[in-house]
């Protein structure tokens, strides 16, 4: 006798494996491209932080998590029900890291932050201050993170990654338009 294949199930677990597998480096490889082609052309440097990298991964993985589910649950209101939210939370995730990116251009500074949807634009004369905190690892000196201090009082905390690309030119456009530059060592 055959046995019958249920081909619906082997296309849903082989697209949930391609996602389990993409989960680990499709933020890096094909999430990080996606945000190049659609930022402007005039900014000078790009850089996503690793939150972003976080959510895209987990958003694939809960994607994949419910093709398992739909290839699995045979009681068709249970399978459904319990797919749902994996779908609808991963596509979240991955709409996050998508949505999670900052760039520099001659005349700003524009970060979308992680967790949300909408940019802020910032004029490089609307900052006050850049201070970058220093510390020390197994003697060798590198930035942790930068604290920029707006002249409104609000403050932003990033740590270096992708920032230490743009270091120059912000600290260099911060001081031409009036602003300061301080380094701080952390103990």
């Amino acid at each position: 006798m055959y046995d019958f294949i249920d081909q619906k199930k082997i296309i849903y677990i082989t697209f949930a494996v391609i996602l389990f597998v993409s989960a680990f480096f499709a933020p890096f490889a094909i999430f990080y491209p996606i945000k190049a082609m659609f930022i402007t052309p005039d900014s000078i440097a790009i850089g996503t932080s690793s939150t972003s990298l976080l959510t895209g991964g987990i958003g694939l993985a809960l994607v994949a998590s419910g093709l398992i589910v739909l290839a699995n649950v045979e009681h068709r209101l249970k399978k459904y029900l319990s797919a749902l939210p994996l779908f609808v939370i991963g596509l979240i995730g991955v709409s996050l890291s998508l949505t999670d990116y900052y760039y520099v251009t001659p005349d700003n500074f524009v970060r979308n932050a992680p967790f949300a949807y909408t940019s802020e634009t910032y004029e490089w004369a609307d900052f006050e201050k850049v201070e970058e905190r220093i510390v020390k690892e197994n003697g060798i000196t590198r930035v942790d993170s930068y604290t920029f201090i707006m002249k409104d009082g609000e403050v932003i905390t990033m740590s270096s990654g992708s920032l230490d690309q743009m270091r120059g030119t912000i600290i260099n456009s911060v001081q031409f338009f009036g602003g300061t530059h301080e380094r701080i060592e952390l103990e």
